[in-house]
C-alpha cells in the first residue's frame, strides 16, 4: 500500500481554515471524493464521526471517514465499497499509534458506508 495523497502548494482558491491542500492519489473515497481531487484540510478541527479526515499511521498518511464502536475500536473507513478490503480496526491499544492530522474541508456531508 501508499500513501493516499501527493502534497502540493496551495492555491488561491483554497476554503477558509484550510491549512494543508493534498490530491487523492487513489479511490478509496469515490464516488464522494474522486482520484486526483484536491482535498483542503483543517488543522485546527477533528472530523464529527462518518466524516472525512486525514489520518497519519504506521507512517502512512490516509484520507478516511471514521467511526468508534461500543469497544473502543477506532475504524477508518473507505467510503468506496470496492476498496473495503483497505479499511482498517484499530483497538484500543492500536489506535493510540493513530493521529488524526485534521478534518477535510468538505461543502456536504458523506453518508455512512454502505458495504
Amino acid at each position: 500500500m501508499t500513501d493516499d495523497y501527493t502534497l502540493i502548494p496551495r492555491g488561491k482558491d483554497a476554503p477558509e481554515g484550510a491549512a494543508l491542500c493534498l490530491r487523492l492519489d487513489n479511490d478509496c473515497m469515490e464516488p464522494w471524493i474522486r482520484r486526483g481531487e484536491l482535498l483542503y484540510v483543517s488543522r485546527d478541527e477533528t472530523p464529527e464521526e462518518l466524516q472525512p479526515g486525514l489520518f497519519y499511521y504506521k507512517g502512512r498518511v490516509l484520507c478516511r471517514q471514521w467511526c468508534e464502536d461500543s469497544a473502543g475500536t477506532l475504524h477508518l473507513l473507505c467510503a468506496n465499497p470496492e476498496r473495503e478490503s483497505d479499511n482498517l480496526s484499530l483497538n484500543r491499544r492500536e489506535k493510540t499509534a493513530c493521529l488524526c492530522l485534521g478534518r477535510v474541508l468538505l461543502k456536504k456531508r458523506l453518508p455512512m458506508p454502505i458495504y
